[in-house]
């Protein structure tokens, strides 16, 4: 029997908590065999009383990530145009941990600008992971009028993800990314 698809929420808050610990430990590099109550007294120390299917569902993005040394795929059409939205930014958002996974698709290799607009000020660190786990970061970016610029760089063609985190919850109203030449 097949098993359902992970909701993007479970996804998300997997990749903005779970994963910065986890990336690069694959299969080949680090076994994961607990049982599972071993493995929902870890999830519970960090995510805090969470129910039984949302532990189930970090679990098996936990064993998704060490079996095929990638992030799970996330359910959701990534804007052609390169411009998200509101409603599409706010299915990405791990409000518990103020942050957000984006799923970029494949950019090209080089200098990606991201402009960031929030619902108000806001201070916000932005890393540029490629699939194989290569983060690039800049930290600490303050807005302008809820707007902000980040350049970072592809540093070969591929799959990416935004993974963005806030000092304060604040909403992301609008994401847009161009390749710089």
């Amino acid at each position: 029997m097949a098993q359902a698809p992970i909701p993007p929420a479970s996804v998300v808050r997997f990749n903005t908590l779970c994963a910065t610990c986890h990336e690069g430990e694959c299969s080949g590099r680090l076994s994961f065999r607990l049982d599972s109550g071993a493995t929902d007294h870890h999830i519970r120390r960090y995510t805090g009383d969470i129910t039984l299917q949302a532990a189930r569902e970090l679990n098996a993005l936990l064993e998704h990530m060490k079996l095929h040394c990638g992030y799970y795929a996330i359910d959701l059409p990534a804007p052609k145009d390169g411009r998200w939205q509101a409603e599409l930014l706010q299915q990405l958002h791990a409000a518990e941990e103020k942050a957000y996974f984006v799923p970029l698709g494949t950019l090209a290799a080089g200098r990606q600008r991201f402009t960031l607009t929030f619902e108000r000020e806001a201070v916000v660190s932005v890393q540029l992971v490629s699939a194989g786990f290569e983060i690039t970061e800049q930290s600490s970016v303050r807005t302008q009028g809820g707007r902000a610029a980040v350049t970072l760089e592809a540093e070969k063609p591929g799959d990416y993800y935004l993974r963005l985190r806030t000092e304060q919850p604040v909403r992301l109203l609008a994401l847009e990314k161009e390749l710089l030449q």
